[in-house]
């Protein structure tokens, strides 16, 4: 804003620019006066191996998964089916296993039988 003598008068600026409404256009792209927009940018403080560590607790390494019921909602049905599955497959293996210890226990038998038949 301007006085009667064409001096730049400084006017708190009602719209929040700030100083701003003095540059426009190209004028805002000049190394000085784009300095002034900037913000100075902070500094990041680097993470050590211990603020990491502090942040991780029990979730992280999913502990409370169970609490809030919400996984087994969702994996319960799976894990029934592949439950009954195993199930079947070690029964179908138990059962294979002592067909075979019969077959085995019943073969012993004969042959004992059949030497016990030869010396007498």
């Amino acid at each position: 804003m301007t006085d009667l003598k064409r001096n730049i008068v400084d006017v708190p600026n009602p719209s929040g620019c700030g100083l701003r409404y003095r540059y426009f256009g190209a004028m805002t792209k000049l190394s000085g006066v784009r300095e002034l927009f900037e913000k100075p940018s902070e500094l990041r403080k680097r993470r050590t191996r211990y603020d990491i560590y502090m942040s991780t607790n029990a979730s992280y390494y999913g502990y409370r998964d169970k609490e809030d019921g919400i996984l087994a909602r969702e994996e319960g049905p799976t894990e029934r089916k592949m439950r009954t599955e195993v199930e079947e497959e070690w029964r179908r293996v138990e059962e294979i296993r002592r067909e075979v210890n019969e077959v085995v226990s019943v073969g012993v038998l004969r042959e004992r039988f059949c030497l016990r038949k030869k010396k007498m």
